[in-house]
């Protein structure tokens, strides 16, 4: 089975249980949903990493690796439109290891709590044959400015809040051990990923955004996501998708196509949105002013249930074809 299938069967078990009455949104989204009172609700998700799937340790430094960890999960919160605030480590640590190793994951793993002011709270530590690391991040947000995947609405446009692909391009200049200055960035991009923490608070802030989604399997996954929560498609535009000229000179080295990692390489945690288009120039000016940063229109939402990818000579049914970890 195809993760969204294994996602699907777990579903089952939502529908044969009692819903808590203080659970507002469960599986289907970025975080968990729950009341707090009339104005404010708690945002809980998690996330897992595991030595050989997520991260190899030969290109993977402890630092980076501690840092990443807790950013894919503050990426979430963010999605939502949240404030992070504390979290739960729990971690799978191989007997050889190392001490120095470990210490600075802790250090990496540190720098970004801080930087985002998020508490540690509590976790697990075992003993494991691969280095495996769980992180679940609880935050709250505003009850009215909450960002969900189902809100999305026919003739909202797409957009996102930075270049796609440079994630993926710096995955594969680390497997091939290809180091050039004018491309570092794409592998802090990959290493070292920054979750649009404020952009979203701002986004959620401004009620001008319907639906959100972090894009951590490529905007051809994460894009059907929000197109199947909300019961829309959408149609993406080749030549709207905005992609660095690092990444693309990267993709010309090693001979890659830097539209493939734009859409489904995966890992960029950007956010992808939806909005009205009538909304765009205040999002462009909040976005800018608020946070420094430029966002783009990719695509429109349409009748339907697919994403398509609109090319100049054809139109490409590209409904779910990101990073696929069962792929």
């Amino acid at each position: 089975m195809k993760e969204k299938d294994i996602i699907f069967l777990f579903e089952e078990i939502v529908k044969s249980a009692s819903i808590p009455p203080f659970l507002l949104e469960g599986i289907g989204d970025d975080a968990a949903v729950f009341t707090i009172n009339e104005k404010d609700c708690l945002l809980v998700t998690s996330d897992l990493m595991v030595e050989d799937v997520h991260f190899v340790k030969d290109w993977m430094p402890p630092f980076a690796l501690g840092y990443k960890s807790l950013a894919i999960s503050l990426s979430d919160i963010a999605a939502m439109g949240g404030s992070p605030e504390m979290f739960i480590l729990s971690i799978g640590l191989p007997p050889d290891l190392g001490d120095d190793y470990i210490f600075q994951f802790k250090e990496g793993l540190k720098s970004i709590a801080l930087k985002y002011n998020v508490a540690l709270i509590g976790g697990d530590t075992v003993s494991s044959e691969k280095f495996v690391i769980n992180t679940t991040i609880i935050g709250r947000a505003k009850r009215q400015r909450l960002l969900l995947r189902s809100q999305a609405r026919i003739g909202d446009v797409v957009l996102v809040s930075g270049y796609l692909g440079d994630a993926a391009a710096g995955l594969e200049l680390l497997k091939k051990r290809i180091k050039n200055t004018d491309w570092e960035g794409l592998i802090k991009a990959h290493l070292l990923p920054e979750p649009e923490v404020l952009l979203a608070q701002t986004l959620a802030t401004s009620g001008l955004v319907h639906a959100a989604i972090d894009i951590s399997d490529g905007i051809a996954t994460d894009l059907a996501w929000i197109c199947r929560q909300s019961q829309v498609g959408a149609r993406v535009y080749q030549e709207k998708l905005p992609i660095s000229s690092a990444c693309k000179e990267a993709a010309a080295f090693l001979q890659m196509d830097p539209i493939l990692w734009a859409l489904s390489g995966g890992e960029d945690y950007k956010l992808l949105f939806t909005a009205p288009p009538e909304a765009v120039p205040e999002l462009n000016k909040l976005a800018w002013e608020k946070c420094g940063k430029d966002i783009f229109v990719i695509g429109e939402i349409v009748e339907g249930n697919r994403v398509c990818l609109i090319t100049p000579q054809e139109e490409i049914d590209i409904t779910g074809k990101g990073y696929e970890h069962f792929g």
